[in-house]
């Protein structure tokens, strides 16, 4: 994977008055961190950042190009970006990566091909996991996780545990489904039994009331 390069400058001040007047000339604060170092408060050059964002670039290598120090390629660990606009960010957390040291992020899953299932049998394709936490070594970070759902029939499923990656381990829970193939709910399947029990009603409803018992005399 290539190393994306940000344009980077030091902090100088902090409160909201200043991140505010930051933002306004086009800065998005931040903080880049590691073992063994240091925090360093920096700002980024918001539009390059917008532009990672838009190429979904995020799981790429960043340097931050610091000029004070001999080494400060990263990942990117937490954006904090406004609720309803996305090219609007708030903060972000870059942490420092060793190239010879493995290190853990979270990449999206991505199903590549047609299933069986679903091209021949009516079945539907979900997967319900968008992202994954794995471990690897920096140059080995993967852009997404391509899964190969095109053998799946229906009633199959591809669980974390039938995914094996060169260098690459998934450190989420061997039994995490990633992709499964199922038949279609039948809106008409489910109206069936609610339109039944609402007849029975009707029909209870309906019923003349039994007569009382007549008094004893």
């Amino acid at each position: 994977m290539d190393i994306i390069k940000l344009k980077t400058r030091s902090r100088n001040g902090s409160g909201k008055s200043y991140t505010r007047k930051a933002r306004m000339q086009g800065w998005v604060p931040a903080i880049y961190y590691g073992r063994n170092h240091e925090p360093v408060n920096i700002e980024v050059d918001g539009k390059e950042f917008e532009a990672l964002v838009r190429t979904r670039k995020l799981t790429h290598l960043i340097d931050l190009g610091l000029q004070d120090k001999d080494e400060s390629i990263a990942v990117i660990r937490e954006v904090q970006r406004h609720v309803l606009k996305d090219n609007v960010f708030f903060h972000i957390d870059f942490q420092k990566v060793a190239m010879n040291e493995k290190v853990t992020i979270q990449v999206p899953v991505e199903t590549v091909g047609l299933p069986i299932g679903v091209k021949d049998n009516g079945g539907v394709l979900g997967s319900p996991v968008k992202r994954v936490k794995i471990e690897c070594m920096p140059s080995d970070i993967p852009e997404k996780l391509s899964i190969d759902v095109s053998a799946l029939d229906v009633g199959d499923s591809i669980h974390v545990r039938d995914v094996v990656i060169p260098n690459i381990v998934i450190k989420e829970s061997p039994d995490e489904v990633l992709a499964v193939v199922t038949l279609p709910t039948r809106e008409e399947d489910v109206a069936k039994p609610a339109a039944e029990g609402a007849v029975e009603a009707g029909a209870a409803a309906a019923a003349p009331a039994a007569a009382p018992a007549a008094e004893k005399k």
